[in-house]
């Protein structure tokens, strides 16, 4: 690996850093300790002078990906394991096997931890198999130890630490360590984080155009129907023909990969169960994993700010877990929480993406589960190397192992309205994933499933008796498009058209997602419940409609257990399968239904409905306001006949997609 040029600060940096009284540490390079450069540490967005400089006892936690064994040998065996044309297909290593061929050695691990507390490090927690090791310092000591400094920059909103110049690995790590990750941050978002207390407001509609809002302003000529409250999962179960598959999910294994934990999530699932008809969850039927000695770290930012609220990721959790128990009433689950005492200075719900990969290691090396629902992920497509690094040697692993990692698909469409620039959403871009994505879904009076389209919402404010739809703006829609990360897999030429897989000119076919999509489209998401905090300082079970790819992922997770518990074995690496049984039309046309394209009408999506909100979230005396929402907007992304990178290889039809599995 050849290093990088170390990138000095400016003089203007360094008069900055001088101003504030908070002058760099001198490291010795001295050639009697030879250090290698980490792979582009300093991320692309790190340039010119921080916002600020972090405060120097200010703690940085980082994790070290160590070298695993047989590397090579280790891609070519996830190659033939996942490949249904293979002698090898599905003969999935037991986790003492990996642990014996694979993984780190045990003399590894040991020094690496020996070294980071004898450095004054102080280790958090080590993943199952040893592969990352989490520890943390000050920055003062993080800084001296790798030989920089660290500052913080604003980027779209956030403000996130990365190092001033480029880091360097300690001779005594070369032999051991892969690459860090943490010494820069990467924003990871939950893609639903609700706001405490939130209620549907009323009228809303049981299915789809059930109620008209005849008093409301006509949108292409007709009045539109009022969203709906939140479809029940008994509706979702019949629109994708769950209900008519034969098995509970009884016997399979789910992991759910989220940030904190909520305290009330069991009594809140049973509550929610019994109001859908379900059953209610089994003693130890639901396991919450917390990484070990991470709870106790000190909640703060590197501004020393305390503003991580563990709270706010309840609303996640709970429509995770719902969702997968919805589809798989009889599956165990298992809850890993991504637990960080330094998150990002952005606002009280969110995490870094490090924390949340190392709680996917926790999952994956544990062996405890079969399939991973991931509802996470970075708004963009340029992960850092060692970010690479780590993910590709966790889905290597669960590939391996035969357990299935599915990813949601992001919130942003294309992100061109959110960043300007057409962008994939990693880690959904990865090889080693399901890329799970979203559509708007009609459901009928009777249940059934009557129409289905990309998932992509303008909002529109009513005006003089109008929808002043030249004010329209951006509302969510589901993750699409291409890596430039990841190039095409084997798996998906000859399926994805080329101009997808080379779209905005890229000489090299990239990695194309998402691989298959669900219900996602907020207007038309899932009913969940959960214990709030309301107005009247009240904390209550309630309920409330969400979606996005957080909800999909979920639900797709949940329904490959079935498949699990059907065919009593697990499934891995699914990519492969699915597009080798769909590559021609009749083979897809068994196991997906194919999301249409919706009409337009002068420019605009002829599909729409109007959605009323509370003026005060959670308060139903503070006033009704009615806005328009013009549905399956496509943006840059593509809706066809057969693959497309708006949704995938389609939508599935339950029965087929377990049978192909199983």
């Amino acid at each position: 690996m050849r290093p990088r040029t170390v990138r000095r600060l400016s003089a203007a940096a360094m008069f900055a850093v001088l101003a504030t009284g908070t002058p760099a540490l001198a490291v010795s390079q001295s050639s009697s300790h030879p250090v290698q450069h980490l792979i582009e540490a300093v991320p692309s967005w790190a340039h010119g002078l921080p916002a600020a400089l972090v405060k120097q006892t200010a703690p940085v936690q980082i994790s070290l990906l160590l070298k695993g064994r047989n590397q090579a040998e280790l891609r070519q065996f996830v190659a033939k394991v996942s490949d249904p044309a293979s002698p090898s297909y599905r003969r999935f290593l037991t986790r003492a096997e990996y642990q014996r061929r694979f993984a780190p050695g045990p003399a590894d691990v040991a020094a690496a931890k020996r070294w980071l507390r004898g450095a004054g490090f102080t280790v958090d927690t080590t993943t199952p198999n040893g592969s990352i090791v989490t520890a943390h310092a000050t920055s003062a000591l993080v800084g001296k130890v790798f030989g920089t400094t660290f500052g913080l920059f604003r980027v779209a909103g956030h403000l996130l630490r990365a190092p001033l110049s480029e880091p360097t690995l300690p001779a005594a790590l070369r032999p051991l360590v892969a690459t860090v990750i943490g010494l820069a941050q990467n924003p990871a978002v939950s893609n639903a984080t609700p706001a405490p207390a939130y209620l549907n407001a009323r009228p809303c509609s049981r299915y789809f155009g059930q109620k008209i809002a005849k008093r409301l302003p006509k949108y292409q000529g007709v009045h539109q129907p009022y969203a709906i409250c939140g479809y029940r999962m008994g509706q979702l179960r019949s629109a994708y023909r769950v209900d008519r598959v034969a098995s509970t999910g009884k016997g399979a294994k789910i992991a759910v990969v989220d940030a904190f934990a909520s305290p009330t999530i069991t009594a809140d699932v049973n509550t929610w169960s019994r109001r859908m008809g379900l059953p209610g969850l089994r003693p130890g039927q639901l396991v919450q994993q917390t990484l070990p000695g991470m709870s106790s770290l000190p909640q703060l930012t590197p501004l020393g700010v305390p503003v991580l609220d563990p709270q706010g990721w309840q609303g996640e959790q709970s429509l995770d877990i719902e969702a997968v128990h919805g589809m798989a009433p009889g599956a165990t689950i298992y809850y890993y929480a991504a637990l960080s005492g330094f998150g990002l200075n952005v606002g009280p719900y969110e995490v870094g993406l490090e924390p949340l990969l190392v709680a996917l290691a926790q999952a994956v090396e544990s062996g405890a589960a079969d399939l991973v629902s991931n509802s996470w992920g970075g708004a963009n497509d340029n992960p850092t190397p060692g970010d690479t690094l780590v993910l590709d040697a966790i889905t290597n692993q669960a590939a391996a192992t035969g357990i299935t990692i599915n990813f949601s698909s992001g919130d942003s469409g294309d992100e061109v309205a959110a960043s300007g620039v057409r962008v994939a959403n990693f880690p959904a871009t990865s090889t080693g994933v399901t890329a799970v994505g979203g559509t708007t879904l009609e459901v009928g009076k009777d249940g059934r499933r009557v129409r289905e389209s990309y998932w992509g919402t303008q909002k529109v404010a009513g005006a003089r008796g109008r929808w002043d739809v030249s004010k329209k703006t951006f509302s969510g829609a589901a993750g699409g498009g291409v890596s430039t990360a990841y190039p095409q897999p084997s798996w998906q030429k000859g399926i994805v058209p080329a101009g997808e897989a080379t779209y905005g000119g890229l000489k090299t076919p990239g990695r194309v997602e998402p691989d298959l999509s669900m219900v996602a489209d907020s207007t038309t998401g899932m009913l969940i419940g959960y214990t709030q905090h309301f107005p009247d300082g009240t904390d209550r079970y309630g309920e409330y409609r969400i979606g996005g790819t957080s909800l999909s992922c979920p639900l797709l997770t949940g329904l490959l257990a079935l498949a699990v518990a059907q065919g009593h074995h697990r499934l891995g690496l699914i990519t492969p399968t699915l597009y080798a049984k769909s590559r021609t039309a009749a083979g897809r046309a068994r196991l997906f239904y194919d999301p249409v394209a919706i009409p337009r009408k002068h420019g605009r999506s002829t599909l729409a409905n109007v959605r009323p909100d509370y003026a005060k979230d959670g308060d139903v005396h503070s006033g009704v306001g009615y806005t328009l929402r013009i549905l399956s907007n496509l943006g840059t992304l593509h809706a066809r006949r057969g693959f497309d990178d708006s949704t995938g290889l389609g939508t599935p039809r339950a029965p087929a997609l377990v049978a192909a599995l199983r």
